[in-house]
């Protein structure tokens, strides 16, 4: 199977139709392809592709001026590139695709552990699925992006020991094994998504002026075999990094094995940051990524996610920058990613955003105001908890009773509303408003509706603590500005 002319990549046309294509047909045909149909991790890892692919193919682009003209460029320019490196995308064969070739084969592993969906906490049980070559293709190139860290399998790659890369004449394991580039932290991923694919992929491409490192070249064009050498010439660069090589995959096309152990070792933050994660700084000044927070909405989040401070480590994905550039009034932003289970290298889920955002949002005043308007929420379920439960007069103390249970219906009922009514907040900070007053009037209505909602007050007792406890609702910050 040749990943440049074999399908393998799922796509949804404009007209609706769901095809798997290979990246000739897509490339060539990114003008009518919508969108990519895939889960968060694979639609990253293919994104990272398309994106390795294209700025090796124009070697840049160079800066912004550079990137403005380079639209029309980028499917001649990709699809001569792919035909000048077809034997390079082989699946199976002398340079398998992604894999070290130079492996010595344990086949330590089923097929399926390429298959995130079923290594993952959603299946904890056995699971097998007949493969096929283009589900393998996908799931061998999520894999090297998102792989966990861990305990993991030990043979030789070109006489050096896959665990710590020493010359050997045997290999003893298990070894350990490092997180891939897009795996740390659970981190949230951000695209812009363009009308169609090829748009999509000009929305997302960096220039040389904004990559603080080499530019470098993709792992496909490396003309070693030895792990060491392609760790110090590929895991510190633009391109090496977007398609890594995290795990030593060989897979064995005559059976359902492969052999599967530890890879390439990619620094993180501070030496190195993945373009489509949101930095963040702690209190000690240290950066780290936002990750997924499971049970809430990522809308609480866009202050963060959308910051384009370039004088700040603290930041959103840097091609973020392109929807102001680009002469649009909205833009179409996708955030998703993968979790980890706490404290285990199990997948816990897998989840995904999108938003229709005006580009005015990205104003630093705009995202000020969206960032007061959220923590201003933030204060109301404060609030609300302390009305529930928390405070000597609220309503579980007067009740004399635990008050979990009305607590946890009330924060679901207020943050439901508030999920489906975001883009009143949105509308407001965009617009230049001077004051967050529709804001406000949301929150005081459904600060009321959960109390009611949750407190039951049907008795005489009931009554009683449900009028006093509803006096700790209010909250200063919804007065009205002066």
């Amino acid at each position: 199977m040749n990943l440049i002319t074999d399908p393998w990549i799922p796509v949804v046309y404009g007209n609706g139709e769901s095809l798997l294509v290979g990246l000739d047909q897509l490339i060539r045909e990114s003008e009518t392809i919508r969108d990519l149909n895939a889960s968060p991790p694979q639609r990253i890892a293919l994104m990272r592709l398309l994106l390795c692919i294209t700025q090796r193919a124009l070697d840049g682009p160079r800066d912004e001026d550079d990137w403005k003209n380079c639209r029309p460029r980028i499917i001649p320019a990709s699809l001569d590139y792919l035909d000048s490196r077809k034997e390079r995308f082989e699946l199976h064969g002398d340079r398998p695709f992604l894999q070290a070739k130079t492996l010595q084969a344990t086949n330590n592993e089923p097929v399926e552990k390429l298959d995130a969906s079923l290594s993952s906490e959603l299946f904890n049980h056995t699971v097998t699925r007949d493969l096929s070559n283009a589900d393998i293709a996908l799931n061998l190139l999520t894999t090297q992006c998102f792989s966990l860290g861990g305990t993991i399998g030990v043979t030789l790659w070109d006489g050096y020991t896959t665990n710590n890369f020493t010359k050997a004449v045997a290999a003893k394991g298990p070894g350990p094994s490092s997180d891939a580039p897009c795996a740390p932290s659970s981190m949230l991923h951000s695209a812009l998504r363009g009308s169609c694919m090829l748009d999509s992929i000009f929305l997302n491409l960096l220039t040389k002026s904004e990559i603080p490192y080499d530019w470098g070249l993709p792992i496909w064009e490396a003309a070693t075999s030895s792990p060491v050498e392609l760790q110090n010439e590929f895991t510190g660069t633009y391109l090496g990094r977007l398609v890594p090589l995290s795990r030593g995959i060989l897979i064995d096309p005559g059976s359902r094995k492969c052999t599967y152990v530890a890879g390439l070792k990619y620094e993180s933050l501070p030496n190195y940051r993945e373009p489509m994660g949101t930095v963040l700084l702690n209190r000690e000044n240290e950066v780290f990524y936002m990750g997924i927070r499971l049970g809430q909405h990522v809308w609480r989040e866009l202050g963060s996610i959308l910051s384009l401070n370039a004088k700040s480590d603290a930041q959103g994905a840097l091609a973020l920058k392109k929807a102001g550039q680009a002469g649009m009034k909205d833009f179409d932003l996708w955030v998703g990613g993968v979790s980890r289970k706490p404290g285990q290298n199990l997948i816990y889920d897998m989840l995904e955003w999108n938003f229709l955002l005006p580009v005015a949002l990205l104003g630093a005043s705009s995202l000020k105001k969206y960032a007061d308007g959220v923590a201003m929420a933030a204060r109301c379920e404060v609030a609300l908890k302390d009305a529930i439960q928390k405070n000597k007069n609220s309503y579980a103390k007067l009740l004399k009773t635990d008050g979990g249970s009305f607590v946890r219906k009330a924060t679901v009922f207020f943050w439901s509303v508030l999920d489906s009514a975001y883009q009143v907040l949105v509308d407001i900070a965009a617009s230049g408003e001077l004051n967050l007053n529709a804001w406000r009037d949301l929150l005081r209505r459904t600060l009321r509706d959960a109390f009611e909602q949750a407190c039951p007050h049907e008795t005489a007792r009931q009554i009683q603590a449900f009028a006093q406890a509803r006096r700790l609702l209010a909250v200063k910050e919804l007065e009205p500005d002066e």
